[in-house]
């Protein structure tokens, strides 16, 4: 290769990567969620916005603000206030994280999507789904069901936290307003005492959060569930479909909790949204909704929620996706 050419290739090389670089850092944060009185130099500040390293940000009381830097970095806002982006930006540890970077640009490209995030399945096959029939359970669990009806046994991740969630699946059966108290029951599943109660506990919200990590369930490979919704009058009583976790083994566990590590495991809902893509990316669906639980728990905001509600509804998951 002669001087010439070489030069021109050198050129070349250095004005793509001047040009990428540009594209790069044309702003310094995007919102990701906003609730409340934000503003950027007097404009309201929307989702998807992009916001430069020049300007100022001024969040009201009460109000939240849910950032993500172009390092795919995120931060959130609580505290009113008048906020220098140059001052957030210095703040900010732009560091590489590997993985974390990755599921960290996989929520803030979901979130901020043009199309509404109409596509955000659009791009994976659809599998699992079924049809829940009003006939067969009257009341059933938020997880992914056979034909029948029945929960399909969950993978969990050992010594972490599961959100189980359950919904009136016949109002004709007993009505939402009628029921006074639900007994949430867990069984041991191993063949020596497969059966046995280990647990109950009666609450009135139609979800229960489990510790696995509890001496009660810690050296259990697989749990039994079940849930019965008990009538104010105590006249009615319907029970769902047993369903099953299934601890991962033990070689299994030990990646995806090395994994797990890399993330952002900050109290943020942002940190939440984005160990909830973890989890789903790994197929532990009980673990996912554990995180999304806490993200909307943290921050109420509005995106969030239609992000919940999304994964909820691509897993024919809940009684707003009964067919």
């Amino acid at each position: 290769m002669n001087r010439s050419k070489l030069k021109l290739i050198l050129l070349l090389t250095a004005t793509l990567l001047g040009f990428s670089l540009s594209q790069a850092q044309d702003y310094a944060f995007k919102v990701l969620g906003s609730k409340g009185g934000n503003t950027v130099d007097g404009n309201n500040l929307k989702v998807g916005a992009t916001i430069s390293g020049t300007q100022t940000i001024v969040v009201s009381a009460g109000a939240y603000l849910g950032l993500a830097h172009s390092s795919n970095k995120t931060l959130e806002i609580k505290k009113a206030g008048t906020y220098k982006v140059s001052d957030l930006e210095a703040k900010m540890n732009v560091n590489s994280g590997g993985l974390a970077d990755k599921y960290a640009q996989f929520v803030i490209s979901e979130l901020t999507s043009k199309d509404g995030n109409a596509s955000r399945y659009s791009k994976y096959a659809k599998t699992g789904s079924v049809t829940r029939d009003v006939n067969k359970a009257p009341l059933m669990f938020v997880m992914p069901v056979d034909d029948n009806g029945v929960s399909k046994t969950s993978r969990v991740l050992g010594d972490s936290k599961v959100t189980i969630k359950w919904f009136i699946n016949d109002q004709e059966a007993v009505n939402n307003s009628e029921i006074e108290k639900y007994r949430f029951v867990i069984k041991d599943g191993s063949p020596e005492n497969i059966g046995q109660v280990i647990y109950e506990e009666y609450v009135t919200a139609d979800k229960i959060t489990i510790d696995l990590k509890d001496n009660k369930f810690k050296h259990n490979k697989t749990l039994l569930y079940q849930v019965e919704a008990i009538s104010k009058n105590s006249s009615k009583k319907i029970t769902t479909p047993e369903a099953m976790l299934q601890k991962l083994k033990s070689k299994e566990a030990y990646l995806i909790t090395e994994e797990l590590k890399q993330l952002n495991s900050e109290e943020t809902a942002i940190s939440k949204l984005i160990q909830a893509k973890f989890y789903e990316d790994k197929g532990l669906l009980a673990n996912a909704i554990n995180m999304y639980e806490e993200a909307i728990a943290l921050s109420d905001i509005p995106k969030y929620n239609d992000y919940y509600q999304e994964f909820l509804a691509y897993y024919d998951l809940g009684e707003s996706n009964k067919k």
